[in-house]
């Protein structure tokens, strides 16, 4: 066997375990096969510029191309996939002067969403979003990227669900998807301290958790243009 069709094995099989770990969760098979794709290109099971081999990803996902072509549509709209002519769909690509747009827009969105957290949050919520808190900087300090990730996706979607501005929420959400594989490439893992938001808000304090915010998608935003200038050496320099 060799490098491609042991590299080919192993996507087959990770895809595998994404499929079954979401079976039955769905209303639609289209939804699954959607979510499942995502996943996967978050995860980093296919990297920034991979090909996406359909044949192999409705193998895998044990149903037919069609829905597979139909997710890749999908999330060619959400900026995760692109279709080239002769090659089909990749993975899409970020420049670092991408990054450094979505971050100054994210710092935008989030700053006035987080504003707008501080003003409606209720004990119930501030009790929860500190449980989270806590569950972000538990899985920086396991060492657990994933985990991270995930927990830390979790804490601002909640975060951003108590501030009531839904287009709001659904902007960043897909900012952060854009960049979010680029995640588990990146020295950005290393961020730590959420809980510095929710005593910003028992104290008060607005201002503060802005500051944290807007200090912390900056310092993420420049580990992850020097990640995209390393893969891309031709990316220009902020």
């Amino acid at each position: 066997m060799n490098d491609r069709e042991s590299a080919n094995d192993g996507v087959l099989v990770s895809m595998k375990v994404i499929a079954d770990s979401m079976r039955g969760r769905y209303r639609t098979l289209e939804e699954m096969v959607i979510d499942a794709v995502r996943k996967a290109i978050l995860d980093g099971v296919f990297p920034p510029g991979q090909r996406l081999p359909q044949d192999k990803i409705a193998a895998a996902l044990e149903v037919s191309r069609i829905p597979v072509r139909s997710a890749l549509r999908w999330l060619e709209s959400e900026g995760l996939v692109v279709f080239h002519p002769h090659r089909g769909a990749t993975v899409s690509t970020l420049t670092a002067d991408d990054v450094a747009e979505i971050y100054e827009i994210r710092a935008r969105l989030e700053k006035f969403a987080l504003r707008a957290a501080c003003e409606r949050v209720t004990p119930e919520d501030l009790a929860e979003l500190e449980r989270l808190a806590e569950d972000v900087d538990r899985a920086h300090d396991d060492a657990n990227a994933e985990d991270w990730y995930h927990a830390r996706q979790k804490f601002y979607r909640r975060l951003y669900e108590v501030a009531r501005v839904p287009r709001t929420a659904q902007l960043i959400d897909r900012l952060r998807g854009e960049v979010g594989r680029y995640l588990h490439r990146t020295r950005a893992s290393e961020s730590h301290g959420h809980k510095i938001i929710i005593e910003a808000i028992k104290s008060g304090d607005p201002l503060a958790a802005e500051r944290w915010l807007d200090e912390h998608l900056s310092n993420v935003s420049k580990d992850i243009q020097e990640t995209v200038r390393l893969a891309h050496p031709g990316s220009p320099p902020q």
